[in-house]
């Protein structure tokens, strides 16, 4: 646990308003990525998907957009981890409001 200072603090919000831009970011890239993606698909499907069946032209199509899909799932991955980045801030800044908080009960309770 951290204890609070005002050190602490400044270093906790700092963390988190890093962490929310990082978050945001991340959320911009993977809806771009995903994007490519869609338009890649029906570029591809315009064209034409060899195969002989449904299942069989989409397992057609997923090779054909290997990079992509595994674009995607980086940005997603990336996503995943900026979430969980700022969810760590959120719950720091939290912990220290609270001890704040403490402290200032236990004065109030001791005046």
């Amino acid at each position: 646990m951290t204890v609070l200072t005002a050190q602490a603090l400044d270093l906790a919000t700092a963390e988190l308003v890093r962490a929310t831009r990082e978050y945001a970011r991340s959320a911009q890239m993977e809806a771009d990525v995903r994007f490519e993606l869609e338009f890649a698909e029906a570029h591809a499907l315009a064209e034409g998907v060899e195969g002989r069946n449904e299942a069989e032209r989409k397992a057609n199509l997923r090779l054909a957009l290997a990079e992509e899909y595994s674009a995607l799932k980086a940005a997603q991955d990336g996503l995943r981890d900026a979430r969980r980045d700022l969810d760590v801030a959120q719950a720091l800044v939290s912990s220290l409001r609270s001890q704040l908080r403490l402290l200032e009960v236990m004065r109030e309770v001791a005046l």
